[in-house]
């Protein structure tokens, strides 16, 4: 099972801060995520958004890594601020 969380904006959307998971087989990469959890919660690619910053147990990630093995993937909107 995989504890996802939404901060911000994000958690809005979803209308949860976090929710544990258990992803399909075929889900093993962070895009492929984003692309069941935009599915699963309707978010209109909201998740896909280049702006959101993704976390693989609590380690800022920049690219489409694995989640194998992972136990909590993050998404952080961008914060505004002033």
């Amino acid at each position: 099972m995989l504890k996802i969380l939404y901060f911000g904006k994000l958690g809005e959307l979803t209308q949860l801060r976090e929710e544990r998971v258990d992803v399909p087989n075929d889900i093993n990469t962070i895009e492929a995520l984003k692309s069941w959890l935009n599915t699963r919660h309707d978010l209109d690619c909201a998740l896909s958004h280049p702006s959101i910053k993704t976390m693989i147990d609590q380690k800022l990630v920049h690219t489409n890594e694995s989640i194998e093995g992972a136990q909590e993937i993050g998404f952080l909107p961008p914060v505004g601020g002033g």
